[in-house]
């Protein structure tokens, strides 16, 4: 075995010499550090971006509130003067920062608008452990076009807030039993439909609210029944075995660009949808505000987002034990990944839907990147994303795996459930980003993102009034292939592939 060479003092005097050559040093060094009645330290040390300038734009009022302190602080320690603009970021201000939802990153990303991350935000030694983010905050939703263009602030969520006590009810109970065999909180979006059919029916009258007016909020209502019913969970072994690139589409084909709204998959959620509608469990109109509907008993259950989760009523400071939560349910039929074909299985299907979150990036006009970055680095740390899990008004989903580990507990109990259903939130959520799922669904991130929602949501809707599934799909296809004709075919599948991470 061979070993290092040792460094050889030939003479007892040279090893005594040396001792005495780093005890001078070391005595220099201490010096510098208490000094002599002063400080000794360069300011700049303390300080490293000591005079630098940044502008972060953040629109988010809620967001741009509750971490204001923390930019505060982080410019106190570093030096550097950040001013938080509360206004959107557009490609001609000034801002050098901007924190964007997550959707929005083909936007910035596809005409080179940002600074890639700097590989040792990545490294495993880096205080930000950029290894404890979930995948989907660590891969997916910061990459495009083969780059890591942003650094994870928030994630989202979603729950079914339903009506507990009124499971106890023998008529329900009784209805409830006709349509499913289940008799417990929905696991399935069957369940969900059925549940709700079972209230109607006991009630004499609607049992949901009605289908959001918002064009956001209905998309991502139905990208979230259609990821369990469109797409099979695959594991790692299971995807590594698809070889067809269209293994990982959703709205879109990645190797035509074409819309796949009218494909089986997407029929199958839609006719979920006008479902609701025929066993008159949904009203075609009135206000949509789910968490209104709950509290005054105008719905009996509800898919709520973690902002619209903390607005439910509280009495006695608590939210009343009346309301029980569950995980997004699944599906039973789908579309199976060996042959294409829809057809039940004894077997929940759930597959997660990235959609939402915040995200942080930095221009390319920005003159102090390093700086910049070192300020996301810190806002999406592990302490300081907790600190924005733990604040309920920001509706702030996991980002990090520790965010879901029983012994945060605490991140979740800001929402005003008792212990038992604080934990039902936290497991929620740990369903909610399952893990073993390697084929998630991504919602819409290209730079026609916003365009696209706007002209489907209005035709999605329809599904709450009476329009076949077919003609609201059909409106809504055709609404995006006259926005696709807008644009070059070439450019259009590569916004497709980058939209799903291929490049």
């Amino acid at each position: 075995m061979q070993h290092p060479v040792p460094l050889i003092l030939h003479r007892r005097r040279g090893l005594a010499s040396a001792a005495a050559s780093v005890a001078v040093v070391l005595g220099v060094a201490l010096l510098t550090v208490i000094g002599c009645g002063e400080a000794a330290i360069p300011q700049n040390l303390l300080k490293p971006f000591d005079g630098k300038k940044l502008t972060l734009s953040c629109p988010d009022a809620a967001f741009a509130d509750a971490l204001g302190p923390m930019v505060k602080a982080w410019a106190k320690r570093s030096g550097a003067e950040v001013v938080v603009r509360r206004e959107p970021m557009t490609p001609e201000d000034e801002s050098d920062i901007g924190l964007i939802p997550a959707g929005q990153l083909g936007r910035w990303g596809e005409p080179g608008l940002l600074v890639p991350v700097p590989p040792k935000l990545r490294a495993n030694d880096n205080p930000f452990q950029w290894f404890g983010l979930l995948s989907a905050y660590g891969e997916r939703l910061v990459e495009w076009g083969g780059q890591t263009l942003a650094v994870p602030l928030t994630g989202d969520g979603s729950v079914i807030v339903y009506r507990a006590d009124r499971l106890t009810d023998t008529a329900v109970a009784a209805e409830y039993h006709k349509l499913s065999p289940n008799a417990t909180a929905p696991a399935t979006w069957e369940e969900f439909a059925a549940l709700a059919a079972a209230f109607a029916a006991v009630d004499k009258k609607p049992s949901l609210p009605p289908l959001p007016t918002d064009p956001e909020r209905m998309f991502d209502l139905f990208g979230r029944v259609a990821a369990s019913i469109d797409r099979e969970k695959l594991d790692d072994v299971q995807l590594a075995s698809r070889t067809d690139r269209d293994a990982i589409a959703f709205y879109f084909s990645v190797t035509t660009g074409k819309p796949r709204l009218t494909s089986d998959g997407f029929l199958e959620a839609a006719k979920w949808f006008a479902g609701l509608q025929k066993s008159k469990a949904l009203p075609a109109d009135g206000p949509d505000d789910p968490v209104a509907a709950l509290a005054d008993g105008r719905a009996m259950l509800a898919v709520l987002s973690l902002d619209q989760l903390v607005r439910l009523p509280r009495e006695s400071g608590a939210v009343p034990a009346r309301f029980g939560l569950v995980g997004v349910p699944g599906a039973r039929t789908f579309r199976h990944a060996d042959d294409g074909k829809i057809r039940q299985d004894v077997n929940r299907n759930f597959v997660p839907y990235y959609a939402g979150g915040r995200l942080g990036v930095v221009r390319t006009r920005c003159q102090n990147a390093e700086a910049a970055f070192d300020l996301l680095a810190d806002l999406g740390g592990p302490a300081r994303s907790a600190e924005f899990v733990g604040t309920p008004g920001l509706g702030a989903g996991p980002t990090r795996v520790a965010h879901l580990d029983r012994e945060r507990l605490t991140l979740w109990l800001g929402y005003g459930f008792d212990e038992e259903r604080s934990k039902a939130l936290q497991d929620a959520m740990r369903h909610y980003v399952e893990q073993t799922v390697k084929n998630p669904a991504q919602g819409l991130r290209g730079p026609d993102r916003t365009d696209l929602i706007a002209a489907a949501g209005s035709a999605l809707r329809k599904l709450g009034t009476g329009v076949s599934p077919t003609d609201a799909l059909t409106e809504a296809e055709k609404a995006w292939l006259a926005l696709d004709a807008k644009v070059p075919p070439d450019t259009l599948i590569r916004w497709r592939q980058r939209a799903v991470g291929l490049n």
